[in-house]
């Protein structure tokens, strides 16, 4: 026998409650914001840093490209003379103004490139060799400059 009986008055039960409270949403919400905000603080810093970067790695290139032309010339080419060398942007041996060309009539652009050259610059007891100080300054936000320097030494033999 399986009979069931009900004792006292029938009361139906509520059904659970389907969804979110106000206040729950308004919770979720502030904390999801608060996410936002620092993911998109992050994405300016990031920005910020890579521009900075790609400004670095222009002059890198820019200087490491001009100092292999140079160690390629003879060593009593008049580009080696001894001395402070600041060409123009037309006539630098590199692409002042990042459009892929190098030395076109009328080119301007950031970057500043120049030399210095010292000869003998070791002492007397290493004769035959050349220091050269390469430079390149970029000039950014029309305030702000930033320069790679490197030095390397030209011999007059191998």
């Amino acid at each position: 026998m399986n009979s069931r009986r009900q004792i006292g008055p029938s009361t139906p039960r509520p059904e659970p409650s389907a969804g979110f409270t106000l206040l729950e949403v308004m919770v979720a919400l502030a904390i999801f914001s608060v996410g936002l905000l620092a993911i998109f603080s992050m994405h300016v810093s990031s920005l910020r840093t890579n521009t900075v970067a790609r400004g670095v790695t222009e002059n890198v290139t820019a200087a490491a490209a001009k100092a292999e032309q140079l160690l390629a010339l003879a060593y009593d080419d008049p580009q080696l003379d001894a001395g402070l060398h600041e060409p123009g942007p037309e006539e630098d041996g590199i692409d002042n103004n990042l459009d892929g060309r190098i030395d076109e009539d009328g080119e301007r652009g950031h970057l500043n490139l120049r030399w210095v050259v010292q000869q003998d610059c070791l002492g007397v007891d290493f004769q035959g060799h050349k220091c050269v100080r390469l430079e390149v300054t970029s000039v950014v936000n029309a305030s702000r400059t930033r320069d790679i320097r490197i030095n390397f030494i030209k011999t007059e033999r191998l």
